[in-house]
C-alpha cells in the first residue's frame, strides 16, 4: 500500500511539473514567432561550433514563413533545386539517395567569383528534437576542411513556419575566423530568404486568404461579385421564352424601317432599252 503511495505522488508530482512546463515552453515558442514576425525579415546569429570544436563560428539566420511546415520542408529537401533559387550556391546536384539519406554535391562562390569552395556532403532525413525537424548535412569530401548545414523547422500553427539554417564551413585558406563567420550568416540569411519566397509562392490555396467571398464556402449569394450587366440585363420569363425586353426589342426591330439592303432586296431588276423594244413589238 505504501509503495502503491509513492508511485501515485511521484506520477502526481510529474503530471504538475509537465503541465507547469508546457505553457512556458507555448509562451518561449510564440514569443519567437512574434519576434520573427515583427522583424519581418531573417534574424542572424551566431553559435559556438562543437564536436569539434573550431575557432569558426557557426552562423545562422531564422525566419517566420506564411507556408504550412509540409510546403516548406519539400523546398529545403529539393536539394538539386538550390542553385536555381538560393544565390548562395552556383552548383547543387543530388549524387545519390539511400535510406532517405542525400548525397549532395554544394558549391559556394568566394571572394566575389575569383574561386569557389565545394563540397560533397550528407543531407539527414528529417528527424524530430522536441517540436523541431532536424535536416543535418555533413562533410564527405571537397576542397575545404570542414562543412556542415543544419536545418531546424518547427511548425507555430498549421499555416506559420519556423526556419533556421546553421552554417559552418572551414575553408582551409587564412582567412580571419570572424570573417568566416560573418559570411556564413550572411549566407544562411540569403537561404532561408529564398526559401520564404518560394514556400509563400507555393503555398496551397486553403492557406491563403480568400480574394473574393464568392470562392468562401457558405458566403451568401449577396456577398458574391455582380455579373456583368450583359448577362443580367434581360432575364428569362418561367416558361423559358424570351425575355420582355427581348420581345420589346424585336417589335422595336420589325417596326423599323427596313435597311438598305433589304428595299433593294425587293425592287424588281431594271430592265434595258432592247427589252422594251421587243415588248412593245410584241403588243403591237
Amino acid at each position: 500500500m505504501k509503495k502503491w503511495w509513492s508511485l501515485s505522488l511521484i506520477a502526481f508530482s510529474l503530471a504538475v511539473l509537465a503541465l507547469s512546463l508546457s505553457p512556458r515552453a507555448a509562451r518561449a515558442a510564440d514569443a519567437e514567432s512574434e519576434k520573427l514576425a515583427s522583424l519581418g525579415k531573417a534574424l542572424r546569429y551566431t553559435l559556438k561550433t562543437t564536436a569539434p570544436a573550431s575557432t569558426i563560428d557557426t552562423g545562422g539566420a531564422a525566419i517566420l514563413i506564411k507556408a504550412p511546415l509540409p510546403t516548406v520542408r519539400k523546398i529545403v529537401t529539393a536539394y538539386g533545386s538550390y542553385k536555381s533559387f538560393i544565390t548562395s550556391f552556383d552548383q547543387s546536384r543530388v549524387l545519390a539517395k539511400r535510406k532517405g539519406t542525400s548525397e549532395v554535391y554544394l558549391q559556394v562562390p568566394i571572394l566575389n567569383g575569383a574561386a569557389h569552395i565545394w563540397t560533397v556532403a550528407d543531407m539527414s532525413p528529417p528527424t524530430k528534437d522536441g517540436a523541431d525537424e532536424v535536416i543535418s548535412g555533413r562533410h564527405k569530401r571537397g576542397n575545404v576542411a570542414d562543412f556542415r548545414a543544419r536545418w531546424r523547422l518547427r511548425a507555430v500553427d498549421e499555416h506559420h513556419t519556423i526556419l533556421k539554417l546553421e552554417l559552418f564551413v572551414d575553408p582551409k585558406l587564412p582567412f580571419p575566423p570572424s570573417a568566416v563567420t560573418t559570411q556564413l550568416a550572411r549566407a544562411a540569411d540569403k537561404a532561408v530568404t529564398a526559401v520564404r519566397s518560394r514556400a509563400q509562392a507555393e503555398a496551397p490555396a486553403s492557406a491563403r486568404p480568400s480574394t473574393t467571398a464568392a470562392a468562401v464556402p457558405g458566403a451568401p449569394a449577396s456577398a458574391a461579385p455582380s455579373a456583368p450587366a450583359t448577362a443580367s440585363s434581360a432575364p428569362a420569363t418561367a416558361s423559358g421564352g424570351t425575355a420582355p425586353a427581348a420581345q420589346a426589342s424585336e417589335q422595336g426591330r420589325t417596326n423599323a424601317a427596313p435597311a438598305p439592303s433589304e428595299v433593294a432586296s425587293e425592287m424588281p431588276p431594271a430592265e434595258d432599252d432592247s427589252v422594251r423594244r421587243h415588248k412593245d413589238m410584241a403588243r403591237r
